[in-house]
């Protein structure tokens, strides 16, 4: 029969389920954090490789930007020589534009306003920085690059002699396309998207970005604010990255490296797979020896019950066998009561008849006597018989005890003409001395009563293969084979004055203590009986 688990299973599974989720996190974020120190690892040494190219790169666009500046300068002071700069055709102003790269020529009239005498207009913010030098607060001005359209542009203005301006716009194409080609710049948009590198960026100041690339051509992202180094891109797991960077000029700048974050979430993913599998192995062994745990448990419960079964059904055979003995038991007393007191009551009517003859007078009376002695011994027996066997077990000497037998019945065996003897050994046991005592001394007087005249009784005490035993040898007449096992019966007995109680006595003895009894001829005449107890295990050991 299938048995419900247990609480304590239950909740040893739980706790197995448990430990197991705990340990796939931190196994799970321990796989996290080493992969995030390989990348971290991998963009340093990144950093460290571009860093001196970083730094020249930067040191030549500055340069780059420097010349152009001057060279933009020098244009617009020639131009502010020319007079009057107004009145420069658009045509002459266009040739002076062409052969000298110029990418716009504008006049800036003393009230402020912009006349475009060549090339592109010029931005507004470009335009905006002009007034200083407009208004005579300085004769000249450097204004800085500004991007257009991807190209990298250098302005210049310089106040006339009559008032106004010019501002001069230019870039240097052939510059621009080398340091393109050839640069770092380029370099970092290679780098971009290969290897598992996302994007880069360096910086000489916070918001100063001299360089960047992307795998995509998009825009670098922004840095973020607070300190994580995991975000999404563009739909995109990133591992992001700071890196500082010493520069020649003492700068501390920085390169910021966008990983692949991929590997970090393959990482966590097989930890948790392989955490996982672990886990299942562990679930399923740790199932397993439940289940066995639980089957042993269930086969040991199902051997006591059936043991506990086999107990009910012995104590049954047993009461069934103790109430058979008792009826017999019972069958037996009565007829064993009824002849001695049908012998009493024949007698005590004779005397009535026989008043006057006081000899038949005596001898009905010696009669009672006997029947009632008969009587006596039939109920003691029975009372014996029926007392249960002690409990209080001691360790015996079965020698001692023996001789204390003999010396009780040394007057009997001399009056019927029997010696006694003892030999052996000697032996020890733990029983109830009295009820041996009892047991043994059953075994002796019988063997006196089947012995004739001048015969010999021998009492033998040794222990052997676990057993102490004690044997009563007769040479008398031997036991009747029509008798066979109910020898041991109550009531059975071949003897005239014997009661058919002693040797179911000495049976029922052995049976308590765990031994037995048993009777059989001799070969040259006679029987033998041999009760066989548990020799005590201290003794034994020894």
């Amino acid at each position: 029969m299938k048995r419900p688990a247990s609480p304590l299973t239950m909740f040893l599974l739980l706790i197995i389920a448990a430990a197991l989720a705990f340990w796939a996190i931190v196994e799970g974020r321990r796989q996290r954090s080493e992969t995030a120190e390989v990348l971290a690892s991998q963009a340093a040494v990144l950093a460290r490789a571009l860093a001196p190219g970083l730094a020249a790169a930067s040191s030549a666009a500055r340069e780059i930007d420097e010349e152009a500046a001057a060279r933009v300068l020098v244009s617009a002071r020639i131009l502010a020589t020319l007079e009057p700069v107004g009145e420069i055709s658009h045509s002459q102003a266009q040739v002076i534009a062409e052969q000298n790269d110029m990418d716009s020529i504008v006049y800036i009239e003393p009230n402020g306003r912009p006349v475009l005498l060549a090339g592109e207009p010029v931005p507004g913010p470009v335009l905006e920085q002009v007034a200083d030098v407009v208004i005579g607060e300085a004769d000249e001005l450097v204004l800085g690059s500004d991007r257009e359209d991807g190209v990298e542009h250098v302005a210049a203005v310089v106040r006339t002699a009559a008032g106004g301006a010019v501002v001069v716009r230019a870039h240097l194409p052939a510059v621009l396309s080398y340091t393109e080609s050839v640069g770092v710049d380029n370099l970092l948009r290679r780098l971009a998207g290969s290897g598992g590198l996302l994007y880069l960026e360096y910086s000489e100041s916070p918001g100063d970005v001299l360089l960047g690339a992307t795998w995509d051509g998009g825009p670098v992202p922004e840095p973020l604010d607070n300190g994580d180094r995991l975000r999404i891109v563009r739909q995109r797991d990133v591992f992001e990255i700071g890196v500082p960077v010493s520069t020649p000029a003492g700068l501390q700048a920085e390169l910021r490296v966008g990983l692949d974050g991929a590997p970090l979430a393959q990482a966590s993913a097989s930890a948790v797979r392989r955490t996982t599998l672990v886990g299942l192995v562990l679930v399923v062994f740790s199932l397993a020896l439940v289940s066995i745990a639980m089957l042993t448990r269930s086969r040991t419960m199902e051997r006591e019950q059936a043991s506990r079964r086999m107990a009910d059904l012995e104590n049954a055979r047993r009461q069934s066998e103790r109430l058979a003995a008792a009826g017999a038991l019972t069958a037996g007393l009565a007829h064993e009561v009824r002849s001695p007191l049908n012998a009493i009551g024949l007698s005590a009517q004779r005397i009535g008849r026989n008043a006057s003859d006081s000899r038949e007078c005596g001898r009905l009376a010696v009669k009672i006597r006997s029947e009632i002695g008969r009587l006596e011994t039939v109920l003691r027996d029975f009372l014996v018989l029926a007392s249960p066997v002690g409990v209080a077990r001691e360790i015996t000497d079965l020698r001692r005890l023996v001789d204390g037998v003999l010396e009780l019945l040394a007057a009997e065996a001399e009056e019927a003409g029997i010696s006694l003897a003892c030999a052996g050994p000697g032996a020890v046991a733990r029983v109830d001395p009295e009820s041996i005592r009892r047991a043994v001394i059953n075994l002796v007087r019988n063997a006196i009563q089947a012995s004739g005249p001048g015969g010999e009784v021998r009492i033998d005490i040794a222990a052997h293969n676990g057993e102490s035993m004690i044997s009563v040898r007769d040479r008398g007449r031997g036991l009747d084979d029509s008798l066979g096992d109910r020898v041991f019966d109550a009531f059975v007995t071949t003897s005239a004055d014997g009661t058919g109680l002693g040797l179911a006595l000495v049976k029922r003895v052995a049976e308590e203590h765990g031994g037995q009894v048993t009777l059989a001829n001799l070969d040259d005449g006679g029987a033998v009986a041999e009760l066989r107890l548990p020799a005590c295990a201290a003794v034994e050991s020894s």
